[in-house]
Parts: structure tokens; sequence; C-alpha cells
């Protein structure tokens, strides 16, 4: 669904991933802790998520066509019993534009389908616009957190907001309706 699947990451993408957690736009966008880690230490820390930390704490790998690694979501934060996490995502940089909101929402389809999960939190820096337009970033959030995240030398505002099953019913009517209209005035146009 979406154009792209979402799989559990393996010791195999560690290098990928970490190439992005240390990719100057994801720093600024996210955490700039790749800046200070040894390889090896974010290798380990990957790793330990992987093994020890799976109750509190999942990757996930981005799948385009072929199977391209096209970029990664991650889970933190998670209460199994309210069925509710924090959601995070690094899109590479050559799929930003192609592959960006498209990832974001199989991410969130998997989380509801494949994990359960019935509220799913959000959070974007102000200044990230990779994903979102400035507007709509302000038009989404539900809690502005001045001072939330230090990056790059800088303190950063964060917005949060969650997602519920309630929302994403809403947003596939809106969606639909939305799809009907333009159905309609295209058939309009073609009995001219």
């Amino acid at each position: 669904m979406f154009g792209v699947t979402v799989r559990h990451f393996t010791e195999a993408d560690i290098p990928v991933r970490t190439a992005l957690l240390r990719e100057s736009r994801f720093q600024a966008n996210l955490t700039d802790f790749a800046v200070v880690a040894e390889d090896d230490a974010l290798a380990a820390g990957q790793r330990r998520t992987l093994e020890q930390e799976h109750a509190v704490k999942r990757i996930f790998t981005l799948c385009g066509p072929e199977d391209r690694i096209v970029g990664f979501a991650w889970i933190t934060s998670i209460d199994w019993r309210s069925q509710s996490c924090e959601l995070s995502f690094g899109v590479l940089p050559q799929y930003r534009g192609g592959f960006g909101a498209i990832a974001v929402a199989a991410a969130h389809e998997y989380l509801r389908t494949e994990l359960n999960m019935r509220v799913v939190i959000n959070q974007v820096l102000e200044h990230n616009t990779m994903l979102h337009s400035a507007e709509a970033l302000a038009a989404e959030q539900r809690v502005r957190c001045p001072y939330d995240s230090y990056t790059v030398g800088e303190w950063r505002t964060s917005y949060y907001w969650s997602t519920t099953e309630d929302d994403i019913r809403r947003y596939r009517e809106r969606t639909e309706t939305r799809r009907r209209e333009i159905a309609e005035r295209i058939r309009a146009r073609r009995a001219v």
C-alpha cells in the first residue's frame, strides 16, 4: 500500500541508517548526536535497539520499488497498554521529494494495522520543512514547545500533535470526497 513497504530493521541496514543520521539536513531537523558519536557507537546503539530494547523502541526500514531503502521510521515512548507511541522518521535525501509523504503514510498505516497502535504522537521541529510547509506545520500542531531540542548549536522549537484512528478516518473521507469532486468535474467537461 502507498508504494512504500515497511519491514523490520535489520543489522544489514545499520550502515545506511548511520549515513542518514550523519547527513547535515537530517542533523538540523532531529538531533545532532551523530555528530559527536563514533561509527562504532552509532552501530552499537542501533544493535542494542534490535537486541534489547524492542519493548520500548523499534526501528523499521521503509522500502520503495524493488525493495530499495528509501528511509527509516522508529517508534519510542511505546505504551503497549494504551496502544500509543511517538513516531520519528528519516527519508534518504534522494527520496525526500518522491517518497517522503508516502513513507510517512505507510509508517502510520503499519503502526495501526500491524502493531495495533491507536494514537501516534508526531513531533517536528518548527524549522523543518522537508515534508511539511511552515504553514501546514503551524496548522497541524496542537502543542508548540519552545526550547524543545538543541541541534546544530541552536535551541529549536517543536510542534507536537497526535494522530488517532478518527483523524485517519476523517482524512480518508476528505481525500475520497476530493477525488470524487475531481472525477465529477472531469466527467462534466467530457460531456460538453
